[in-house]
C-alpha cells in the first residue's frame, strides 16, 4: 500500500487522518457478519471482518474462493491473506506470507492466486497452499495476467522495474526499468501493460510482445495516478487519480487522455464488470463506490461501502464486487 510505505504530502496525510481516524472498527477473530440487501440496485449486500487494514483482493473462480491480502496492524508486521468462501461470505482460512502482502491477482491458466509482498510473490494453489515464493526486486506492490502470453507482470514501486513472471515455471523471466510504478493494467487489445506512478505523475505504456517501454503519458499535476482499468469495448484504459477525486481516460489507440470524471474523493481502486459493463472505482475519503458506464464516459450511481474503501474484485459466479475497507478492516460486497 503506497499510502503506507512512502513519502507523500501534507494534504494527503490529513485526509486520510479525517477519513480513518472517527470510526475505526476494532474486534477479535475473523468472523462474517451480514446485513440486508440495499434497496436500490447495486447495494452492500454483506460486509465481512477479515483483520487489520485490508488492501488487496482477488476472485478465484476456480473455487469461488476470494484472497484478500491483510497487512496487519503496523508496517512490517507478519503478513496474511484471508480466504473468503463467496458462496457464503465468510472467512474459512487465512495464510502466512511475507510481510506488507498488497496484490493479489488469479491466474486462469494455471489455476493460481500470486500475492505480492515487500520483496516475493507467493504462488497459491486451489488446494489454499503456498506452493512456492518468487523473489523480485523490492517495493513489489501490483500485479497484472497477460492473457496472450500468459505472463504475469509485478510492479516494484522502490526499485524502478517492472519484473515478468512465467506462470508455467514461476519465475522471473525479464525485467523492464519503469519510473517507480505502483498499479498495473493488461490491453488484451493492443498486448500493452500500462504502469501508473504516483511519483512520476505518468502512466508508462509497456509492448508485451517486447517488453520495452513505448510511451509514457503525463496525468495531470496532483493527479498521483493510481489504479487502473481496462474496457476493451472502446479500448480505453481507465485511471483513478487519488489526488485530485478523479478518473482519466485515456485511448489505447492514440495513448492520450480523452476525458477525465469527477468521482469521489481520493479514488484509488478501479475494476471493469464484464458482466454489467461498469467500472467501479472505490473512493477512499469518500467511503463510497462510484459506478461509471464506459459507453458514456459517465457516473451513474454511488454506492455507499465501508470506512476507507480501496481496491475491488469481480465474482463472477454471483455477478458481486468485493471491496477492501482499509479504515474498518472489512470487506464490503456490492451486488453487481
Amino acid at each position: 500500500m503506497k499510502i503506507l510505505t512512502k513519502p507523500f504530502n501534507l494534504i494527503r496525510i490529513i485526509l486520510l487522518i479525517l477519513a480513518i481516524g472517527s470510526t475505526l472498527t476494532f474486534f477479535i477473530g475473523d468472523v462474517a457478519s451480514t446485513r440486508p440487501p440495499s434497496s436500490g440496485a447495486g447495494g452492500v449486500l454483506a460486509t465481512i471482518l477479515v483483520g487489520d487494514r485490508p488492501d488487496g483482493i482477488a476472485y478465484n473462480p476456480s473455487n469461488q474462493m476470494v484472497y484478500v491480502t491483510v497487512l496487519g496492524s503496523a508496517y512490517n508486521s507478519p503478513g496474511k491473506v484471508a480466504v473468503i468462501d463467496g458462496r457464503s461470505n465468510k472467512v474459512v482460512t487465512s495464510l502466512q506470507v511475507d510481510s506488507n502482502p498488497e496484490a493479489v491477482l488469479y491466474d486462469p491458466a494455471n489455476q493460481q492466486v500470486y500475492v505480492t509482498s515487500s520483496a516475493s510473490v507467493s504462488v497459491i494453489n486451489n488446494a489454499n497452499k503456498i506452493i512456492k515464493t518468487i523473489s523480485v526486486p523490492f517495493g513489489a506492490v501490483a500485479l497484472a495476467y497477460d492473457s496472450v502470453n500468459n505472463d504475469i507482470y509485478v510492479a516494484s514501486v522502490y526499485s524502478n522495474v517492472v519484473s515478468v513472471i512465467d506462470p508455467s515455471k514461476n519465475t522471473v523471466v525479464a525485467s523492464i526499468a519503469v519510473n517507480s510504478p505502483s498499479n498495473l493494467v493488461y490491453d488484451s487489445s493492443r498486448n500493452y501493460v500500462y504502469a501508473s506512478s504516483d511519483y512520476a505523475q505518468t502512466v508508462t505504456v509497456i509492448d508485451a510482445s517486447k517488453n520495452r517501454v513505448v510511451t509514457s503519458i503525463q496525468a495531470c499535476s496532483y493527479c498521483d495516478p493510481e489504479g487502473l482499468a481496462f474496457y476493451p469495448a472502446a479500448g480505453n484504459v481507465y485511471v483513478a487519480n487519488f489526488g485530485t477525486g478523479s478518473v482519466s481516460v485515456i485511448s489505447d489507440s492514440t495513448n492520450r487522455i480523452i476525458s477525465r470524471l469527477v468521482v469521489g474523493n481520493n479514488p484509488f481502486g478501479i475494476l471493469y464488470d464484464p458482466a454489467n459493463q461498469r467500472i467501479y472505482v472505490a473512493n477512499y475519503s469518500s467511503r463510497t463506490v462510484s459506478v461509471i458506464n464506459p459507453s458514456t464516459n459517465s457516473v451513474v450511481s454511488t454506492v455507499a461501502a465501508g470506512n476507507g474503501p480501496w481496491n475491488l474484485a469481480y465474482d463472477n459466479a454471483n455477478n458481486d464486487v468485493y471491496v477492501t475497507d482499509f479504515g474498518s478492516n472489512t470487506v464490503s460486497v456490492i451486488a453487481g
